[in-house]
């Protein structure tokens, strides 16, 4: 069987060899193409929970909501709510446990806000004035299609887009439920504590009004992610 293989000529040594070194050298073009051609890397771990995060959740739910996920915190897509150009919203979230007592459907921004300030905030406060530990905040509302202080004119509120809460109350683990309205000026713990939940909320949100603003916020706390800075 032998006699029928022979050795490759030098002709057809030469021509193999021009073929290896040429494929070789396409297989090195293409490396170098892929190297410098090559896609970004894309980070998929969603941004940490903290305040600097905030404004680029206003524009990236899914950041958000994998953020809110990976702090602990429940949500779920809410349905756009079309009605007129100054009220409704788009992308907004539910909330749940352990945020607030009930669920609470805001903008994924004021959501994470919300979050944040109940985990570094309100719980620290909870234990450092009470030695107990919070078990919800309680809202008294957070979209409504109304303009500021319920005026018939002027600029409208940032609660029309669903942006805005009003806390009323927060209630501890031994079941102790403290107001706004009924604690906010007397000399006592439960005072100092909605002062010090207050004075922290201004490192988190854009908008910050207490019963110390007007009469209006006397039996709440108004917290929003809108576009003017306040804290009172």
């Amino acid at each position: 069987m032998l006699r029928f293989f022979r050795a490759p000529s030098k002709a057809e040594h030469e021509r193999a060899r021009v073929w290896a070194a040429g494929a070789l050298t396409v297989l090195v073009l293409l490396m170098l193409m892929l190297l410098i051609h090559r896609p970004p890397r894309i980070d998929l771990t969603p941004p940490p929970l903290r305040a600097e995060a905030l404004p680029y959740f206003a524009a990236h739910v899914g950041s958000c909501r994998g953020s809110l996920l990976a702090a602990g915190f429940q949500t779920r897509i809410v349905p756009d709510l079309n009605r007129t150009p100054e009220c409704g919203y788009r992308d907004v979230v539910e909330l749940v446990q352990p945020a607030a007592v009930t669920p609470l459907q805001t903008s994924c921004a004021l959501a994470a806000g919300v979050a944040l300030w109940r985990r570094d905030v309100v719980e620290p406060a909870a234990l450092r004035h009470f030695g107990q530990p919070l078990a919800s905040i309680n809202p008294l509302g957070a979209y409504a299609c109304r303009r500021i202080a319920g005026r018939t004119d002027g600029r409208w509120s940032e609660h029309a887009h669903a942006n805005a809460i009003d806390v009323g109350s927060f209630t501890l683990g031994d079941g102790r439920t403290i107001s706004v309205l009924q604690s906010w000026r007397t000399p006592a713990a439960e005072s100092a504590f909605l002062h010090d939940i207050r004075n922290g909320s201004c490192r988190i949100f854009q908008g910050v009004l207490s019963p110390d603003y007007n009469r209006a916020h006397a039996n709440h706390l108004h917290l929003d992610m809108g576009a003017y800075k306040i804290c009172h």
